[in-house]
C-alpha cells in the first residue's frame, strides 16, 4: 500500500537526527548570543538560523524532535527567565486568540487521528507556536526594538541575496551540505527555482516578500536609513525573483498595492466594502465561481494556479468531509487533488483541525488588522512610526495573499509569529485608543453623563 499523503505540518525530515558540524556550531553560538546580547538585538539570531540553516537540521531524542529553531526557542525562554523580561508582560487579545487557535489545532487533529505520533507532533507544533510567539512578545516591546529588528533584516538580506544569486548562476545550492535541500536547483519552464536554506523556493520568496514593507518603511527613519532601505529592497527583490515562483511575486505586488493604499487611508472602509461587493457581483455574473480567477493568475511560467482553484473548489464541495475535525491525506487525495497537496494555508487549517480551527486562524488575522488600524491612527503625528504601523498591515496583507498559494512550514513560520508578536506588543488598548484618537467624542459623552 502506498504511504498516506503527508498531513500538513509534519516535517519531511522528522524522526531522524541530522546534524552538520557547522550547523551545530551555529546553533550553539547563536543560542549563546540570544542569552547575552542586549534585548533589542536578541531576535536577530532566530532570523539567522531561519535564513542560513535548513530545517532538516535537528536532534531527535526518544522520539522528541528538536529542530534548530525549536532549540533557539528554548534558548529564548532561558534568556527571558534569566533577565526576568516576562515580569511586565501585558496580556493582549491577540495572545488569547493564538492560544485558542493552537489548542483547537492540537485537540481536533489528535481526536481525529488518535495516535501517539500525531499527539507528539501536535505538542511540538504547540511548543513552536506559543513558545516562539511569546519569546518574541517578551523581546520586542517598543518601536526602538522594531527599529533594530528591521536593521538586522536588511543586513541578513545581503548574504542571502548573494547565495541566491550564486545558486541562480551555477544551478547548485550551497546549503545542500546541511541536508534537507537538493544540491541541484530545480527547474520549471527553463527557470532555475532557487531556495537557499529554505524548505522550498516558494517559501524563500514569500519570506522576503513579507519583509519588503518593513524594509521600505525604514526609508522614513532618517537620511542615512534611506540608503539601507534601498539596499534591503534591492536584495529582497533579488531573492524573490531568483525563487522564480508566482506566489512570492503576487506577495510583492500585494506589498506594493498595500503601500499605495496609504494615500487612500481615509477611505479604507469604503474600499474594503467596495472590494467585497465587487467579489459578490463577480460571483453572480461569472459562469464559474469567483475563485476560478485564481487559475488565471500566473506571474511566472509554469504556475499551478489551476491546482489552487481546484483545491478551493473541492474543499467547498466536500465540506462535510472536514468541517468537524479535519480529514486525512487520503480523503484530500480522493477529492482529485494532485498528490493530496494542500497548497493553501486557510484550507490547511481546516484539513488539520476542522472549521473551528480555520475560523480561529481567520479571527487571528482579523484581530491583528484591528490592532494595526488602531496603531497607525494613534501615530499620525510621527512620520516614521506611522510608516512602520502601515508597513505592519502591509506585511500582514502579504502573508494573507501568500496563504492562498502555499501552506507554511519550515523556517517561514518565524516571519508569521514574529509579525503577530510585534503587532500585539505595540498595540494599544481600546480605552487608550478612543481617549487619544477621539477626545472630542469622549468629552461629549462625559458631559452627557454629568448632565
Amino acid at each position: 500500500m502506498n504511504e498516506e499523503p503527508q498531513i500538513v505540518g509534519f516535517a519531511a525530515n522528522a524522526n531522524q537526527t541530522t546534524v552538520h558540524p557547522i550547523g551545530l556550531l551555529a546553533v550553539v553560538i547563536l543560542g549563546i548570543c540570544v542569552l547575552i546580547v542586549p534585548r533589542r538585538w536578541s531576535t536577530i539570531p532566530f532570523l539567522i538560523i531561519a535564513c542560513f540553516i535548513p530545517s532538516a537540521q535537528r536532534i531527535v531524542i526518544a522520539s522528541l524532535d528538536f529542530d534548530f529553531l525549536r532549540i533557539m526557542v528554548i534558548f529564548g525562554l532561558f534568556r527571558i527567565m534569566m533577565h526576568k523580561e516576562h515580569l511586565n508582560f501585558v496580556r493582549k487579545p491577540l495572545d488569547k486568540i493564538i492560544i485558542f487557535w493552537t489548542i483547537s489545532s492540537v485537540f481536533f487533529m489528535t481526536l481525529r487521528v488518535g495516535t501517539l505520533s500525531v499527539l507528539i507532533n501536535r505538542i511540538g507544533f504547540a511548543f513552536d507556536v506559543i513558545g516562539m510567539y511569546f519569546v518574541f512578545r517578551c523581546l520586542i516591546k517598543s518601536w526602538a526594538d522594531l527599529d533594530k529588528l528591521i536593521y538586522g533584516i536588511i543586513l541578513i538580506s545581503i548574504p542571502v541575496a548573494i547565495f541566491m544569486f550564486i545558486e541562480n548562476k551555477t544551478g547548485r545550492n550551497l546549503f545542500a551540505i546541511f541536508g534537507g535541500v537538493s544540491e541541484f536547483t530545480g527547474i520549471r519552464d527553463g527557470r532555475l527555482r532557487c531556495q537557499g536554506a529554505f524548505s522550498s523556493p516558494i517559501l524563500a520568496g514569500c519570506f522576503w516578500a513579507s519583509c519588503v514593507p518593513l524594509i521600505g518603511a525604514f526609508w522614513w527613519k532618517s537620511q542615512q536609513a534611506r540608503m539601507w532601505s534601498v539596499m534591503g529592497i534591492i536584495t529582497s527583490l533579488v531573492i524573490i525573483f531568483c525563487s522564480a515562483s508566482s506566489t512570492p511575486i503576487m506577495g510583492l505586488i500585494a506589498a506594493i498595492l498595500g503601500g499605495l493604499m496609504f494615500y487612500f487611508k481615509a477611505f479604507m472602509r469604503h474600499i474594503r466594502w467596495g472590494i467585497a461587493i465587487m467579489i459578490v457581483l463577480l460571483h453572480i455574473i461569472m459562469k464559474a465561481p469567483v475563485w476560478h480567477l485564481i487559475s488565471r493568475v500566473s506571474a511566472v511560467g509554469g504556475s499551478t494556479g489551476y491546482h489552487r482553484y481546484i483545491l478551493i473548489d473541492r474543499t467547498i464541495n466536500h465540506f462535510s468531509d472536514w468541517w468537524f475535525s479535519g480529514c486525512s491525506g487520503y480523503v484530500v487525495l480522493s477529492w482529485g487533488i494532485y498528490r493530496g497537496d494542500v497548497t493553501n494555508q486557510y484550507i490547511a487549517e481546516g484539513v488539520n483541525g476542522g472549521l473551528l480551527t480555520m475560523a480561529l486562524f481567520i479571527a487571528l488575522i482579523a484581530y491583528a488588522y484591528r490592532d494595526v488600524g488602531r496603531l497607525w491612527r494613534m501615530n499620525k503625528k510621527n512620520a516614521y512610526q506611522l510608516a512602520l504601523s502601515w508597513a505592519l498591515g502591509c506585511s500582514l496583507f502579504v502573508h494573507c495573499v501568500n496563504y492562498i498559494g502555499v501552506s507554511y512550514f519550515g523556517q517561514i513560520v518565524v516571519a508569521r509569529y514574529l509579525l503577530f508578536a510585534i503587532i500585539a506588543s505595540l498595540s494599544v488598548s481600546k480605552s487608550l485608543y478612543f481617549k487619544r484618537s477621539c477626545p472630542g467624542i469622549i468629552e461629549s459623552r462625559l458631559r452627557k453623563v454629568g448632565e
